[in-house]
């Protein structure tokens, strides 16, 4: 690293150190910290999503002592779970490295850097906990919220509707864990908030899954035909 190089970061460690003092002296509270988490958070989701689509997160959890057996994740479930990961990330960023006062200019490292760091350190948890949801889905079924098979239920004959059944279950079977939980709460009634508060997610994130989830499930018995 050159001399000035080093001026830039040493600049940037020192606007970090400002930026952590006005936070813990504020609560992490106020537009500042609003505009600043929310910039990070964005910023975060893209890093680790290109992390964890290309594989290279597995090196980097190897590099923090974390080995994990790596295989491959489709796109759709490869956003899914950097977006657990970054939040997973965010609450040991906020409670450990501001409010647990962990981070600190002599370490370093600059503030986003390090909550990508927070963020690989969680990426395990959330990695097993998505290998081993599969277990737990198993036995549910779809039942008859998908408009498009609401036809079949309603006018066709009772054999019709099982066959159909069959498909959508064929079908919801091969979304992603967290595309049949979606579902599932979803014809329990659950409103897009409960699902967010429950999965971690926006009320608008849990809309946008739920459409494309149930797109899927439609899609997939329309191709079999």
């Amino acid at each position: 690293m050159g001399s000035s190089d080093s001026a830039l970061a040493a600049d940037r460690l020192r606007i970090d150190g400002v930026l952590v003092q006005h936070f813990r002296e504020t609560g992490l509270s106020g537009p500042r910290w609003d505009q600043f988490h929310r910039q990070l958070l964005g910023r975060g989701l893209t890093i680790v999503t290109k992390l964890v689509r290309s594989g290279a997160m597995f090196s980097r959890c190897g590099q923090q002592g974390r080995y994990l057996q790596k295989q491959d994740i489709p796109p759709q479930e490869a956003e899914e779970l950097a977006s657990d990961a970054v939040y997973d990330g965010f609450v040991y960023f906020r409670d450990r490295g501001l409010l647990g006062r962990e981070w600190s200019i002599e370490h370093g490292l600059p503030l986003e850097e390090y909550f990508v760091n927070a963020c690989v350190l969680a990426f395990p948890n959330v990695y097993r906990r998505w290998q081993t949801r599969a277990h737990g889905w198993q036995d549910v079924r779809l039942v008859d919220t998908v408009a498009s098979l609401e036809h079949v239920v309603t006018e066709a004959t009772p054999e019709d509707a099982v066959i159909e059944q069959a498909a959508a279950n064929a079908a919801f079977a091969t979304l992603s864990e967290d595309g049949k939980r979606l579902l599932f709460l979803h014809d329990q009634g659950y409103s897009h908030a409960e699902i967010g508060e429950l999965m971690r997610l926006t009320p608008r994130a849990v809309e946008g899954r739920i459409r494309r989830a149930r797109l899927a499930v439609r899609r997939r018995p329309e191709e079999e035909r």
